[in-house]
């Protein structure tokens, strides 16, 4: 699945959490992406191949791709990563509070169990969405096993290329009505220029008119969020669980 698809994935799971920091939006969204990081190794490869992007990708991302980060130990790391710095950060804002530990320590659990959470959906998607000569090492580094189907969508084809544009499409509907958007996750400024632009485009602002807002009741609610989330993912594993000629022995799993 396209990067930026798993970055608005996982800020919308955040924010159907209710995370109210938009830090911890951030932490989360960025978690749902880091399995993608290997992605570095692929560019070293380029420059070590001096620029043979064939070679680069035969010796180098067909191995590396989908393995090293994308299985268990990513997931634990990613989620260790997360406690220390939601907790860091929660720690420095609210050094008043009666108990900091303990509310530190409960609420970066919560951001630390929602980047796991996302990273498991990442390796979910690219099992359904990032091509059948492409398998996923869930399991690595206890396991070397690939999972994988034979019929999963390449990175070109149509139902990945509809789902990042239905992302963006309710990125930019939840921008005008909650006031903020998965923008955040890249940088704050430019969350409040889209956020901006969004509201006062939609509204036919002229200039000097003060930005337009939304009423409280009009802002979507995490409820709402969260079910149309796991909507979303629902509709994906009946999309890998259920498509004609699907046989559960085309999964390279282990047999027991």
């Amino acid at each position: 699945m396209h990067g930026p698809s798993h970055l608005l994935i996982s800020w919308f799971v955040a924010e159907a959490h209710g995370l109210d920091s938009p830090r911890d939006r951030r932490i989360v969204a960025l978690s749902g992406l880091a399995p993608d990081i290997d992605v570095l190794a692929y560019a070293g490869a380029i420059v070590y191949y001096r620029f043979d992007k064939d070679l680069a990708f035969e010796n180098v991302w067909q191995v590396v791709h989908h393995r090293y980060t994308h299985g268990l130990g990513f997931i634990l790391l990613t989620g260790i990563v997360a406690f220390l710095v939601a907790g860091k950060f929660w720690m420095t804002e609210n050094r008043r509070t009666d108990n900091p530990n303990r509310s530190a320590i409960e609420h970066a659990s919560k951001v630390a169990l929602l980047s796991m959470l996302v990273s498991v959906v990442h390796l979910f998607c690219d099992i359904v969405a990032g091509g059948s000569t492409w398998p996923v090492f869930p399991l690595w580094p206890l396991s070397d096993s690939g999972w994988g189907v034979s019929w999963s969508w390449t990175l070109a084809e149509w139902p990945n290329s509809a789902v990042l544009f239905g992302f963006l499409a309710a990125t930019m509907i939840y921008a005008k009505c909650a006031g903020y958007s998965p923008m955040e996750a890249i940088n704050y400024r430019f969350d409040r220029w889209f956020v901006t632009i969004i509201q006062k485009g939609s509204d036919s602002a002229t200039e000097g008119q003060p930005q337009f807002q939304m009423d409280a009741t009009s802002v979507p609610k995490p409820a709402r969020v969260r079910m149309l989330v796991y909507s979303i993912v629902v509709l994906l594993i009946i999309a890998a669980l259920a498509p004609l000629g699907f046989r559960l022995d085309e999964l390279n799993l282990p047999q027991f």
